[in-house]
């Protein structure tokens, strides 16, 4: 059977992005003249929104991390106090190694910034999880390691900016424990880890935001990997037409077993299969056939 090529109008609507290509994705971008701290704003922004579309004003900690995902933490957590909720922040790491953009996000959060501990969780009705993106590349550990255990373990709710912190980007891999998110929000398309078990039993609920990535830039990374949906392949299904009949939608021939503990699956597969090619043999003309040994 033929691979099916995605129609080019909704292939990069539906391309998984790899940390590689996310990263490029970025680069290119930002070349293209949209700012690497108007990106950051605008991911705050989808978190915030999609945080306060879920959860009613409550006492948040924003977990924040030492990169570019901790910077996008640092304006959640500002944008939400501005609409009203309490909130507060622990960093992984000293705030004045922050660098960049991150750094730059971190000087408009103009209140204290507790390190991250369990004891930080005290209060907490809601975590956002901003530790670490979708390009972690090990396993989690010390006071990160014991954080995620102690959400999970109370049973916090989470929101996870990218991916849960602990969940590998490209694999959906546990890099030795991971968030367990009741919402996420990526940004640009989604990223395999997304899909894939078991981070997909991690992100929950994932949302897409757009944050200012054009997709002309998605097109020319030549993506080849992409969710599965009806609008990749519909156009090729073999929809059968007024004209079609029993012999043009081809035939099928079930085998089965004489034991009793078999029979059902040759039963089950004869009925499904005039279902799948089309209108049931009853109103077409197609015929079923058994086949049983013994």
């Amino acid at each position: 059977m033929p691979p099916v090529i995605p129609p080019p109008q909704v292939a990069h609507r539906l391309a998984l992005l790899s940390t590689d290509a996310m990263a490029k994705a970025d680069s290119a971008a930002i070349a293209a003249g949209t700012a690497g701290l108007v990106l950051m704003e605008n991911a705050g922004q989808a978190v915030a929104r999609e945080t306060q579309l879920r959860w009613q004003p409550r006492p948040v900690l924003v977990l924040c991390g030492p990169g570019n995902n901790g910077g996008d933490g640092f304006a959640v957590a500002r944008l939400l106090s501005e609409a009203g909720w309490p909130v507060r922040v622990a960093l992984l790491g000293s705030r004045d190694k922050l660098k960049g953009d991150a750094a730059a996000m971190a000087a408009r959060w103009n209140d204290t910034v507790l390190p991250l501990t369990v004891d930080a969780l005290e209060g907490a009705e809601l975590v956002v999880d901003a530790l670490f993106g979708a390009g972690l590349a090990r396993d989690l550990e010390g006071s990160a390691r014991a954080v995620v255990e102690a959400v999970n373990t109370r049973e916090l709710p989470c929101a996870a900016v990218d991916i849960p912190s602990g969940i590998h980007g490209d694999t959906g891999a546990v890099m030795g424990v991971a968030m367990r998110a009741d919402l996420t929000v990526t940004f640009c398309r989604r990223k395999p880890g997304h899909l894939l078990l078991p981070g997909r039993l991690m992100a929950g609920k994932v949302v897409v935001a757009a944050i200012g990535i054009p997709d002309a830039v998605v097109e020319a990374l030549d993506v080849r990997l992409h969710e599965n949906a009806p609008a990749l392949w519909e156009a090729q299904f073999p929809w059968p037409a007024l004209t079609d009949h029993k012999y043009s939608r081809g035939h099928a021939l079930v085998v089965g077993g004489g034991a009793a503990p078999t029979r059902n699956a040759p039963r089950a597969a004869s009925r499904a299969a005039p279902v799948a090619g089309g209108p049931p043999a009853s109103t077409t003309g197609g015929r079923r056939l058994y086949f049983w040994g013994g």
